[in-house]
C-alpha cells in the first residue's frame, strides 16, 4: 500500500532528473531545408514579375521587372525596359544599384529572401547560417508553433512578440513563409505565398513587402523558366549594361 501511494511521487521526482529534449536551433532548421531540396532545384532561373509599388494605400504604380538568378548567391534585376539601364545586382553579399546603366551605389547587404528561398538548397548549411547571422538573425533561438493555421519553425526570436529579426519556415514543406528584418523601430516584412511547382521547382510566386505594417510592394511572378545555364557576366557590374536573357 505504501509503495502504491508513493509511486506517483517517485515518478514525478524522477522526471526532474530525466534528460529533456534538446533545444531546436536555427542551423538545424536550415539543415532540414537543405536536406529536403538539395539537388532538386535548378541552379538557373529567370522570370518576369508585376511589381505594384505603393506610395500609400490609395496611390500605387505598376512596373514590370525582369530577373535572373544563378544559384547560389547571384541575382540581377532590370526594371521595366532592358534598354533603360535601371536595376540592381545582388552578388558577393552586396547590393549594386544602377541608373541609366551607371553604378549609383554599392553596399554590403545579405538578401535574406534570396538565401532562404533559393541559396539554402545550393550551398553548405554553414554558409547560409553565417549569412543570416550577419543579417542580424540569432540562430540560437528557434521554436515550433502554429502560425496562420500551419505548423512552423520560427528562427531568431523566443516568441513572436519579440521585436527582432527572424524568419518562419513551414514544417512540412520546409520552405520560407516570412522574413522579418528589425532595425530599431523599422520592421521590414516579406510574406511569401503562392508556391507553385514549376518544372519540379517549388517557387513562391506571390510576395508582399511591408514596412511597419504598411504594404510597400506586391510582386507576382510569371513567365518562369529554368535555362540550362546563364552567362557569368550577367551578374557583374561590367556586364550589367549588355545583360539580356
Amino acid at each position: 500500500m505504501l509503495l502504491h501511494l508513493l509511486l506517483p511521487f517517485l515518478l514525478s521526482f524522477a522526471g526532474l532528473f530525466a534528460p529533456s529534449a534538446p533545444a531546436l536551433t536555427g542551423q538545424e532548421v536550415l539543415s532540414k531545408m537543405h536536406s529536403k531540396y538539395q539537388g532538386k532545384f535548378n541552379p538557373y532561373f529567370t522570370f518576369d514579375q508585376k511589381a505594384i509599388i505603393y506610395r500609400s494605400a490609395q496611390d500605387s504604380t505598376v512596373q514590370v521587372w525582369h530577373e535572373a538568378l544563378a544559384l547560389p548567391g547571384r541575382l540581377v534585376i532590370k526594371f521595366e525596359d532592358f534598354e533603360k539601364g535601371n536595376g540592381a545586382i545582388y552578388a558577393q553579399d552586396s547590393q549594386f544599384v544602377f541608373k541609366d546603366n551607371a553604378l549609383q551605389t554599392r553596399a554590403r547587404r545579405v538578401h535574406e529572401v534570396l538565401v532562404l528561398g533559393f541559396d539554402v538548397y545550393h550551398q553548405p548549411v554553414e554558409r547560409s547560417a553565417a549569412q543570416l547571422q550577419e543579417a542580424g538573425i540569432d540562430l540560437s533561438k528557434a521554436f515550433s508553433t502554429t502560425w496562420q493555421g500551419r505548423k512552423v519553425y520560427v528562427v531568431g526570436v523566443g516568441s513572436l512578440d519579440e521585436k527582432a529579426s527572424h524568419f518562419i519556415i513551414d514544417q512540412e514543406k520546409l520552405w520560407v513563409l516570412q522574413t522579418v528584418r528589425q532595425t530599431g523601430d523599422r520592421r521590414n516584412v516579406v510574406d511569401l505565398k503562392g508556391y507553385q511547382n514549376v518544372k519540379g521547382n517549388w517557387v513562391a510566386t506571390d510576395l508582399t513587402f511591408s514596412l511597419n505594417g504598411k504594404t510597400t510592394m506586391h510582386e507576382v511572378y510569371y513567365n518562369m523558366k529554368f535555362p540550362k545555364t546563364l552567362p557569368a557576366d550577367l551578374f557583374t557590374v561590367a556586364g550589367f549594361k549588355a545583360a539580356r536573357w
